[in-house]
């Protein structure tokens, strides 16, 4: 029951995450582009992502740690996992190596740009790493199509 409320949950963050992704890069690549002055909505936004990645890093350590079976076959032995299937690769290891680069991303991203003063360099932090954050979300999500892939929404 534990694992399905995890992954559950874990699923249904990551639409948050995704969403406040899409919408950091498109205010972001837009203000930059424009000169358009820093105001606090994008201050908002740009935590609201950071908050989305919190939630999910927390939540996907703890499956990977605690609850996930599969997650545990691949900490247990790397170098199996890796020549094992593509679900134990992707899920023990590519899906969280990903996620986590991304997570540290997110972070540096944001620190990074509120560090400095000029607006229009502000909006070009973001962008760019928001935009590399975002390459490194979709790699990693399991789209359904995959032979691995997992449902866009769990009930």
């Amino acid at each position: 029951m534990f694992l399905a409320v995890l992954l559950t949950l874990h699923s249904w963050t990551r639409w948050a995450v995704v969403a406040s992704l899409v919408v950091v890069v498109a205010r972001s690549v837009r203000a930059w582009a424009t000169r358009r002055p820093w105001t606090p909505p994008d201050a908002t936004v740009a935590r609201a992502w950071v908050g989305a990645m919190d939630l999910q890093l927390a939540l996907g350590f703890t499956l990977y740690f605690v609850g996930s079976p599969m997650a545990e076959i691949a900490r247990h032995d790397l170098r199996a996992a890796w020549a094992a299937g593509h679900a134990l690769r992707f899920f023990g290891l590519i899906h969280p190596a990903c996620m986590f680069v991304a997570f540290m991303l997110t972070h540096a991203t944001w620190i990074s740009a509120r560090r400095t003063e000029l607006d229009r360099e502000r909006f070009r932090r973001l962008a760019l790493g928001s935009l590399v954050t975002s390459v490194l979300v979709a790699v990693a999500i399991p789209w359904p199509f995959l032979s691995y892939g997992r449902p866009l929404v769990r009930p």
